[in-house]
């Protein structure tokens, strides 16, 4: 029964699929149960399974109602006698599983492929000797905590916050002005001083210069940036409400402007180590439920975890998968999108998507995290994943989440508003993503332009970084990218969706099926392309 099943996949049991559907059918006394879950066998088949039950009485030792199944196509001529007792012999030494995700009635010629879990003899994976090591930094995870309702007051509130914290950031840079506020710029004429405040509107004159307008809780002042002045190139990669520190001095009606600071990360950071030589996988945009969903590339990722594609030495290393949204494709999250779905029932997509988690090492801890595809909330920051939608043993985090993994802190965020970023700082591109996600970093904030991205205004700014991470995992782009900004490691892992008709029309060119692998001990960072003959 399917209460028995849970209880022996939660021992870290997997079945062979004949067994399963046979456990499936048959009421377990607690003393056959007890027996296969303390079995040494790693992947249990239905002799054994069957063993089990006779020895506990429930099953006669020759039961002509469950014969074997190879035996019958033998004798009805669908194997030859020999091809009868390969697979008997398969069988018996638990060397196969079909997975095969649910299909959607919508879609009855959907194949399953067939995937081997079982390791192999020789496949002594580390990380099967550690416990994991896992923090969830509630605070930095909206899960739970929402209360925002939409109202003027939740605005003001969400806007305060934002200003506030960032401005306590920017207070810890160095420097020997004075930090003033706008309604004391009269009071120090024509010496320099530090104004901490947003930005509220950025526009070129018809002389090509910048005009910048500037407010905090006390006022509003505006600048001028000339083309000619140093400070130019740098100005112009300033946009609507980043939260700045300005040193200028006050003329007769605009601020001169010397030094822009965002609050960014320190320069120098204590960079952490681990003993335990572990790695964690880092997925992204799997996109379960799309037509060109990448069913079999991302199989292979699940067959070399278990020691069965090469590297063995990394996979057995691989306690932590790490996923940042946009597990499934969704329903109706852009227009027409049905046609290019072969499950269109979000929760069969769901169900899919627990069918490879499943399939998964035991060993293994998963983390998911949402994407703007997922069934959540649109807005940011988003909720964890429901029950109803992912049933699968898996650490649900919200998006963005602080997680500590094996000491390391990992900011996970799917990255939705890497567009509004890359759309508005000069000089960026979605061929190099990790250029958008240092710029969320320089401004600690992952979603700095309000409107352009859906935010919910919380009371508490949750999109903003306070913590320095040691790693920022994100997806949304569909290109692997990677490089360490002031000590943090920027890993954007991808996808494992084919090429869209959309992004053909936009010319970007994906990456799907690389996985990136970070070794934590030494922090080398492999990139596997699961698409391709050699990893």
């Amino acid at each position: 029964m399917q209460t028995d099943l849970s209880v022996l996949r939660q021992a870290g049991k997997r079945l062979a699929l004949d067994a399963e559907q046979f456990l499936a059918s048959q009421a377990i006394t607690p003393d056959a149960l007890e027996r296969l879950r303390k079995s040494t066998s790693f992947v249990l088949t239905l002799d054994e399974v069957k063993s089990s039950l006779a020895e506990s009485g429930k099953l006669p030792d020759a039961d002509p109602i469950h014969k074997d199944h190879a035996a019958e196509q033998h004798a009805e001529g669908l194997l030859s006698k020999g091809e009868a007792h390969a697979e008997e012999k398969k069988r018996e030494e638990g060397k196969e599983k079909e997975i095969s995700p649910p299909v959607s009635s919508a879609e009855p010629e959907r194949k399953s492929i067939e995937v081997s879990v079982a390791r192999p003899a020789s496949f002594r994976p580390l990380a099967k000797e550690y416990a994991p090591n896992i923090k969830i930094q509630n605070h930095t995870d909206v899960s739970g905590q929402s209360r925002c309702v939409g109202s003027v007051d939740d605005f003001v509130a969400y806007f305060r916050d934002r200003f506030e914290r960032e401005g306590q950031i920017l207070r810890t840079h160095q420097t020997n002005l004075s930090i003033v506020r706008t309604d004391q710029l009269s009071q120090h004429p024509g010496e320099e001083i530090r104004l901490i405040a947003m930005v509220t509107d950025k526009r070129m004159t018809h002389n090509g210069n910048l005009y910048i307008e500037l407010e905090d809780e006390r006022g509003a002042t505006k600048a001028i940036f000339s083309s000619r002045e140093r400070q130019f190139p740098k100005a112009a990669k300033l946009i609507k409400d980043d939260v700045v520190a300005i040193d200028a001095r006050m003329g007769p009606n605009f601020l001169s402007v010397k030094d822009i600071t965002w609050p960014d990360l320190p320069l120098l950071r204590q960079q952490k180590s681990t003993d335990a030589d572990l790695a964690v996988a880092y997925l992204s945009d799997t996109h379960v439920g799309s037509k060109l969903f990448l069913e079999k590339s991302f199989r292979r990722f699940i067959r070399w975890l278990w020691g069965e594609e090469g590297r063995e030495d990394l996979a057995g290393k691989v306690k932590y998968v790490v996923i940042a949204g946009d597990v499934c494709d969704g329903i109706g999250v852009y227009p027409s999108q049905e046609k290019e779905l072969s499950i269109k029932d979000i929760y069969e997509q769901y169900e899919a998507f627990d069918k490879l988690v499943e399939a998964m090492p035991d060993w293994v801890e998963v983390i998911v995290s949402p994407g703007n595809h997922d069934g959540v909330r649109r807005g940011e920051p988003q909720p964890i994943l429901p029950m109803e939608l992912v049933k699968s043993d898996v650490k649900k985090i919200g998006s963005p989440a602080m997680v500590d993994i094996e000491g390391f802190r990992h900011l996970v965020y799917h990255g939705t508003s890497l567009d509004s970023v890359i759309a508005n700082v000069p000089g960026l591109s979605y061929q190099k993503p990790e250029g958008a996600m240092m710029e969320v970093l320089r401004r600690r904030h992952l979603s700095p332009v309000y409107g352009e991205n859906p935010i919910v205004p919380e009371r508490r700014d949750y999109m903003l970084i306070e913590e320095e991470p040691d790693i920022v995992h994100m997806g949304h782009l569909h290109k692997n990218a990677a490089m360490k900004y002031r000590g943090t490691l920027l890993i954007n892992s991808g996808t494992f969706q084919d090429r869209t008709d959309f992004q053909v029309r936009m010319g970007h060119v994906p990456t799907p099926g690389i996985v990136p692998i970070l070794e934590l001990k030494d922090q080398r960072l492999s990139q596997l392309k699961f698409t391709e003959e050699n990893l």
